[in-house]
């Protein structure tokens, strides 16, 4: 006898489509949110390790080191040449980004030179590869977050008096994305911590300003 296999009805078919269609509109943005926070969570680790480093070398010679002007951990113009100058993962690294090390110390050095401010050669921290951008980037070979934000700002307390404030500090508040702070974010009273960074948010901009805040 001849069986005859059941196959299923084109509104059947339409039917599981719309079910997964369904499923996919809950679980992917769920999904996506779960990451973006786990990237923020990543991110504020950084962060805080970056700060430990910076005590740490605070503790070895009583001040912290003395960074770009423009309070970015990636000043502008910075080179993306791995065996040329980067001053903030220099001085904490003891080393170029190549593993190379600093020029020698001599008496007519730039005292803002890595191979000045950190002259016993301490490595306070050991940046890894996923510290960095991807060779293949065109901003490859520098500093950046989870969320790949190579603008991240950096201020420390300079006259060491635990706050860190507009003024006593720092000028104005550096620029990170095309943001800058606003007073509700950074409040005029300072902020209590010896280092503190911050970086975009992910898709915040210009008209939805947001920020990835170390001490919040």
């Amino acid at each position: 006898m001849r069986r005859h296999t059941r196959g299923f009805t084109l509104l059947e078919l339409l039917s599981v489509i719309a079910v997964i269609g369904i499923l996919a509109a809950l679980i992917f943005p769920a999904v996506r949110s779960a990451r973006v926070s786990a990237n923020k969570a990543r991110t504020k680790v950084q962060f805080s390790q970056w700060a430990a480093a910076m005590e740490g070398f605070r503790a070895e010679y009583g001040y912290y080191p003395v960074l770009h002007s423009s309070n970015l951990v990636n000043p502008p113009g910075q080179t993306t040449d791995q065996a040329m100058l980067h001053l903030f993962h220099d001085v904490l690294a003891a080393k170029r980004r190549d593993g190379s090390a600093l020029p020698a110390y001599t008496p007519g050095t730039d005292s803002q030179l890595p191979e000045a401010q950190n002259r016993k050669l301490v490595r306070f921290y050991s940046f890894s590869d996923s510290d960095f951008t991807n060779a293949s980037s065109p901003t490859s070979n520098l500093l950046h977050d989870a969320f790949d934000n190579t603008e991240i700002a950096v201020l420390v307390d300079r006259n060491l008096d635990g706050v860190i404030k507009q003024g006593s500090d720092f000028t104005v508040l550096p620029a990170v994305g095309g943001m800058t702070p606003s007073a509700t974010d950074f409040p005029a009273a300072g902020v209590r911590a010896g280092v503190i960074f911050y970086a975009p948010a992910p898709g915040a901009d210009a008209a939805n300003p947001e920020f990835i805040f170390s001490w919040k």
